[in-house]
């Protein structure tokens, strides 16, 4: 593609590179519950994230989301996030397949004054040594809404809180197996 920085035509190795940062810099307590409380094998032990892919026009989506699952595989503790197949016991995929941003409150004069943001996301958990699928979902619907004032940085806030969110529900999920 002309007109495209080197980074742009490598986007899954900066959200790697992103994973691991996010992975080795999340501070250890030590303290852990004990069981597991999920579905997933016993030997599932480390869970590799794929770079999610981006199917939307909004740049840099996937990455705050990849990043956020990361982080919260990281937090629960009972699993280790690594960024190299090799290393792993299952690999979790993912894309963000829709983004829109449209109104829901307009002025007198019919301008947007509250604007929502929605995005739509599938991912998949893979074991690594059977190739069998142990979890799946798509159509994960995630919505935000913001004031039009200041939209830009509002836009980005809306979009930190959506790939928290969808990293919570989307562990929430893989774990209990819904």
């Amino acid at each position: 593609m002309k007109g495209r920085s080197q980074a742009g035509r490598r986007p899954g190795v900066i959200a790697g590179l992103l994973v691991a940062a996010v992975v080795s810099a999340q501070p250890g307590c030590g303290y852990k519950l004990s069981g597991r409380n999920t579905f997933l094998p016993e030997r599932i032990r480390v869970i590799m994230v794929s770079p999610f892919e981006n199917r939307t026009q909004r740049p840099d989506i996937e990455q705050r989301v990849t990043e956020e699952v990361a982080r919260e595989l990281t937090k629960r503790g009972h699993y280790k996030v690594v960024s190299d197949r090799a290393h792993a016991d299952a690999l979790l995929e993912g894309a963000v397949s829709e983004y829109r941003s449209s109104p829901v409150q307009l002025d007198a004069q019919g301008r947007a004054t509250r604007l929502e943001t929605v995005v739509t996301i599938q991912a998949t958990l893979r074991d690594l040594s059977s190739e069998t699928v142990l979890w799946s979902q798509s159509g994960l619907v995630f919505r935000e809404q913001y004031d039009v004032q200041a939209e830009v940085l509002q836009e980005n806030l809306a979009l930190d809180q959506i790939a928290q969110g969808a990293a919570q529900a989307l562990v929430n999920s893989m774990f209990e197996g819904f």
